[in-house]
């Protein structure tokens, strides 16, 4: 009979034997986790020599966490029982580490010991791994995205879901949403029983919108409380489109804009109220005053000399609430504009028609063009002729001589024209300069109204040009005005 030991190195010998067959790593280990045996593939996975290896407790080959893994599972490995998808984590020889999937079995070992007995109780256990290193790292930057995901909903303060684009349910959703994954969108913000575009009442649906386009949207719907309060929310929707190119998912936000609605609501009430106001200026209170005008004008062949005076001052008042209204309803009518493009407009007709008006109303200033007004087309509207009517009387108004002179000189760009008009009265204050065009800002001790110069700059701004004062030479002030050329790709 052969002694025990020499059953032990027949029996290592037969496995590391059986292992050599195994085309994937190999090992087996004793009941105390001793590698009793492992193959080339093994050997050349991790990068070890077989000396090193057989007769080394498998521990010494895993990192801690794994080692800790490894002991809690062998202990409850018994002869009958198998380990599936282990995954635990390997040292190489190199220092590197890989992560192993591993399966194992266990059988008695019923090898004989020294004293001829034979012992049952010992397990031997037979495993096998392979490299799910690539896998492991590809399941990790998964998971991380999907807590990056996951976190990145929670971090948006408004609600935020994901919506099958077939059957509207919702399958992901934030904490701010309010409402039940598995539930369809109708269900939780509509309390409806179907699509928002079907049946009697209908309200515009992103949904049946993204998958005719593949394009985002935003669309208002109206909500409701529980208690039936109305809600306004602004519904921004874009596509997950599936690999077959059709739009499988929906990524729905939505922002509550009920206050915002309701601001926007008492604007457009006040632009209708401007804009009965705007007709008022327009039509009757200019009518009166100007009736006022032509009977102050032909009072002033009977009035007593003694009452003269009055006369004039209330003349004069009839035309300064006259260019008041004037004023009031270009103001008017550049609060009611709704931001759309300014356009075009002719840089002559607008100079000349105001310069025409200028010299009937002045006829004690002396009112010239240096050179010619070019046919030139500019940025501009229907308002351009205030830009210039407000300059023009506003050169005047302020004039502190006997016979007021103004100039008026055009420059032509590339790109831009340039109108200034220069005067010869008191000019005005270096500290006043970047204060002139405030609203309200009267300047000198005149008739102004206040307003003239805040309508022209902001009118010239929305031209995109610009605007600019500089003293004149001698005495007087010069207003430059740049508006952009309309009629450069004409």
């Amino acid at each position: 009979m052969t002694d025990g030991t020499e059953r032990c190195s027949d029996h290592r010998a037969t496995e590391s034997t059986l292992g050599e067959f195994a085309p994937y790593p190999y090992h087996s280990l004793d009941d105390n986790g001793v590698i009793r045996a492992v193959n080339d593939a093994w050997l050349d996975t991790l990068g070890y020599d077989r000396a090193a290896v057989e007769g080394t407790w498998f521990g010494e080959f895993l990192t801690a966490p794994s080692t800790e893994t490894f002991e809690t599972r062998l202990d409850t490995l018994d002869a009958e029982g198998t380990i599936d998808d282990l995954d635990l984590q390997l040292l190489c020889a190199d220092g590197g580490t890989l992560v192993g999937s591993f399966s194992a079995r266990g059988e008695v070992d019923d090898r004989e010991i020294e004293d001829g007995e034979v012992d049952a109780d010992p397990v031997r256990t037979h495993w096998q791994f392979s490299d799910t290193t690539e896998r492991a790292q590809a399941e990790s930057k998964t998971e991380q995205a999907r807590s990056l995901l996951a976190d990145v909903m929670e971090a948006v303060p408004h609600p935020l879901y994901v919506i099958d684009a077939e059957t509207y349910t919702i399958e992901q959703a934030n904490a701010a949403a309010a409402v039940s994954e598995g539930s369809t969108c109708y269900e939780m913000t509509h309390d409806r029983d179907q699509p928002c575009h079907e049946g009697e009442s209908t309200s515009p649906c992103p949904l049946e919108s993204l998958t005719e386009t593949g394009e985002p949207t935003t669309v208002e719907h109206t909500h409701y409380d529980e208690d039936g309060t109305e809600q306004v929310h602004e519904v921004h929707a874009a596509p997950i489109v599936g690999d077959d190119g059709e739009v499988d998912r929906i990524v729905e936000s939505i922002i509550d804009i009920t206050e915002r609605a309701e601001y926007e609501q008492h604007l457009k009430q006040q632009r209708d109220d401007l804009d009965v106001l705007n007709q008022v200026l327009r039509h009757d209170m200019r009518n009166d005053l100007k009736l006022v005008l032509a009977y102050g004008e032909m009072l002033e062949d009977v009035v007593p000399p003694e009452q003269a005076d009055h006369l004039e001052t209330v003349i004069e008042s009839a035309e300064h609430a006259v260019e008041l209204t004037t004023t009031a309803r270009d103001m008017s009518d550049l609060l009611l504009d709704k931001g759309d493009e300014a356009g075009r407009a002719s840089l002559r007709s607008a100079l000349e028609t105001e310069l025409d008006k200028l010299r009937s109303a002045y006829t004690d200033a002396e009112i010239t063009v240096d050179g010619m007004i070019p046919d030139a087309t500019v940025t501009g509207n229907d308002l351009l002729n205030s830009v210039f009517r407000n300059l023009l009387k506003n050169a005047i108004q302020h004039n502190d001589k006997s016979v007021p002179v103004v100039t008026v000189s055009v420059t032509e760009h590339e790109e831009a024209v340039t109108v200034e008009i220069a005067d010869n009265g008191p000019g005005v204050p270096d500290h006043q300069k970047d204060e002139i065009f405030g609203k309200g800002e009267k300047g000198l001790e005149s008739a102004g109204t206040g307003i003239g110069l805040y309508l022209v700059q902001t009118l010239v701004s929305n031209y995109g040009g610009e605007i600019s004062i500089e003293n004149n030479d001698p005495e007087g002030a010069v207003f430059s005005v740049r508006l952009p050329r309309a009629d450069t790709n004409d």
